[in-house]
């Protein structure tokens, strides 16, 4: 057992915004949570997965909705919501809570659990359930793939409206999803959502460990080379063992939102080495795939596709602006996700409409 400092979380929330891949919250509503933490303790409890027994229960709870809605409207109450909510569906079996962990990494769902268990006292487990990064639907995650029922599930508002529920088949991740949306949605687009009770095993078996301190590593990383004038995209590459795929300035941004998703297409204009060079990347919520050229891919999930700029700042695609200088980091999946025969089947429907019909190529062969 460790624990992490109001500074720890502030370096964790630049991390994890890497590591969402364009998505998994705005890193300025992750600080506005960590100054809430601040007024309620001034550390946090984290375990390693291997500190946590295996009957051992713990709660999931995340942000749900557009990107760009979050950054707008703000969130802190939600998320309390869904846990009581949660709290609620298993004390019928007698499960009580003292772990919660991220479902997701990015610079406002990893912190969002980290909220609650500040207010409700909770350990946070260093653990998350999609491999290190941010995913943009129910069925794009480790808990899908290697068969975790996301049934019971809550959805919650801000003022404690709470939906439950309980489906036919708890492994049906579409279902979920398309209730999930719908619910946040009617919730004004934003949502907690309080899922996938696991057990210290499953964790242990099935998910990612260390996230947390992955993303701590990497936000205190880029800050040092900030503070001693590093180039901070070679640092960070350093860091992840990751792939500089190209440096460009944003030529143009085109989104549209539907049904609670942020669909788009960033498009830059190399510099520096890649001066003359044009480079896409399609996104859903998070970066979905990276082209060198439209036809030919330059990366593409369960593979991430990180944003920073070439200064260092960590940005989602909901930040991102034309004329900004960014540079584009690939970084190979986890081994949870490439030891997987199935892994890309929960993502080849995203890839359609995305007009990209192939198999899955890891990023070391596309370089």
């Amino acid at each position: 057992m460790r624990t992490l400092s109001i500074n720890d979380l502030k370096d964790i929330v630049v991390g994890a915004t890497f590591l969402g891949s364009g998505g998994g919250g705005s890193p300025e509503n992750g600080l506005k949570l960590v100054e809430a933490i601040a007024n309620v303790t001034k550390e946090i409890k984290l375990a390693s997965p291997d500190e946590v027994a295996d009957n051992d229960y713990v709660a999931m709870i995340a942000g749900m909705g557009a990107p760009k809605a979050l950054k707008e409207k703000g969130f802190g109450p939600e998320a309390l919501h869904a846990f009581h909510g949660l709290e609620k569906l298993y004390s019928m079996i007698g499960v009580e809570f003292k772990y919660i962990m991220p479902g997701e990494t990015g610079g406002f769902n990893s912190i969002t659990p980290i909220y609650v268990a500040a207010v409700r006292n909770l350990i946070v487990v260093d653990a998350d359930g999609t491999g290190g990064r941010a995913v943009p639907e129910l069925g794009t995650t480790l808990y899908n793939l290697y068969g975790l029922p996301v049934s019971p599930f809550v959805v919650a508002d801000k003022v404690g409206n709470i939906v439950v529920g309980w489906l036919a088949n708890p492994l049906d991740g579409h279902t979920a999803e398309e209730i999930a949306r719908h619910v946040t949605v009617a919730f004004g687009m934003l949502s907690g959502l309080g899922t996938w009770v696991v057990t210290g095993w499953q964790i242990k078996n099935f998910l990612e460990p260390h996230v947390l301190t992955r993303s701590l590593d990497i936000g205190r990383a880029l800050r040092e080379a900030k503070e001693k004038g590093k180039d901070p995209v070679k640092t960070v590459i350093d860091v992840v063992k990751g792939y500089e795929l190209f440096r460009g300035r944003v030529e143009k941004v085109e989104l549209r939102t539907v049904a609670g998703f942020d669909f788009g297409r960033v498009v830059l204009n190399g510099v520096e080495g890649y001066a003359g060079k044009k480079f896409y990347v399609d996104f859903k919520n998070e970066n979905m795939i990276a082209w060198k050229k439209l036809g030919e891919p330059a990366a593409m999930v369960p593979d991430m596709i990180c944003w920073l700029t070439l200064q260092g700042e960590a940005l989602t695609n909901a930040d991102i602006k034309e004329g900004m200088e960014l540079a584009v980091i690939g970084i190979p999946a986890s081994d949870r996700w490439r030891r997987h025969p199935k892994a890309f089947d929960v993502w080849r429907h995203i890839l359609d409409k995305m007009e990209y019909k192939g198999d899955y190529i890891c990023i070391e062969k596309l370089l």
